[in-house]
């Protein structure tokens, strides 16, 4: 149904006290568009926390009605930039969660995107980072790696082959640490699962059947220490990657931040690109 035709749908019905006749928030509530579920009008006005949501609409009914419906909401309706609406509703549809606490700054939800390109050795994935505070949502955007360079798929560094990481969310799987006990890192400290890449040949397998859990070393950390590089090979032996330093010390900066208010350990998610749109 087109926007005018339902909105010209939504005018025929009585709005209740407090809402003019066009307007869909009123103080400390919204108002649902005919046949719209709590879930759809919540996303529609960039709100989230479906938890409290829920808590705040008990009695809320649970099907999309055929006139609008007031949902009850805590503050006003979050800012969230359009990139960060595509990969939150992504992460709600994978079953993934996310660090919604506002109450201090920098509670950082860490996704690496995977890109579909199956040739080794480029830099043509991402990392993103964001956070909310203060009801708006900020994000940054990395050039990574989530793959293992070429040098380590011809010559894997195991008899069980290459490690790869397998597309999930690692709840509590690093900490701020040392890269080989050289330069600062996020470092795994919590199981995760790796596919193995073992024919040795200049394509990453992403679905060989080989797959482990364990603690692997699979960090996230930087390639050249000064300038961006170009080429993974040596770099990642199934760590993510940064290409380039200068992000690679903002990301660490955000990090140190994180450190100060949140705990000692992170999460990291990783997923396709495509599920973003």
């Amino acid at each position: 149904m087109s926007p005018f035709l339902l909105d010209r749908l939504f005018a025929r019905y009585k709005l209740p006290a407090g809402f003019q006749d066009g307007i869909n928030m009123a103080g400390d509530r919204i108002l649902t568009r005919p046949g719209e579920t709590l879930i759809e009008a919540s996303h529609r006005m960039k709100m989230f926390d479906q938890g409290e949501l829920k808590t705040q609409n008990k009695t809320f009914h649970p099907r999309a009605s055929p006139a609008p419906q007031v949902v009850r909401v805590v503050g006003p309706p979050e800012i969230v930039p359009s990139e960060v609406s595509q990969i939150i509703k992504a992460l709600l549809r994978l079953g993934h969660s996310l660090r919604t606490d506002d109450s201090k700054n920098h509670n950082l939800n860490i996704v690496g995107l995977r890109s579909e390109n199956a040739d080794p050795n480029s830099f043509d994935d991402q990392l993103w980072v964001f956070w909310k505070y203060q009801n708006r949502w900020t994000l940054r955007k990395y050039k990574i790696t989530t793959d293992p360079g070429l040098t380590w798929l011809q010559t894997p560094g195991r008899k069980e082959g290459t490690a790869i990481l397998k597309e999930g969310q690692y709840k509590e799987s690093h900490r701020y640490g040392k890269h080989r006990g050289q330069y600062d890192a996020l470092v795994q400290a919590s199981p995760v699962t790796v596919v193995r890449d073992f024919n040795r040949d200049n394509k990453l397998d992403f679905s060989s059947g080989k797959t482990q859990t364990g603690l692997f070393g699979i960090n996230i950390h930087r390639a050249n220490e000064k300038v961006e590089s170009k080429f993974v090979n040596k770099w990642s032996a199934g760590c993510q990657v940064f290409a380039n330093p200068n992000e690679y010390q903002e990301f660490l900066k955000l990090c140190r931040l994180f450190l100060a208010e949140w705990g000692e350990t992170f999460t990291y998610t990783l997923i396709r690109q495509k599920e973003i749109g």
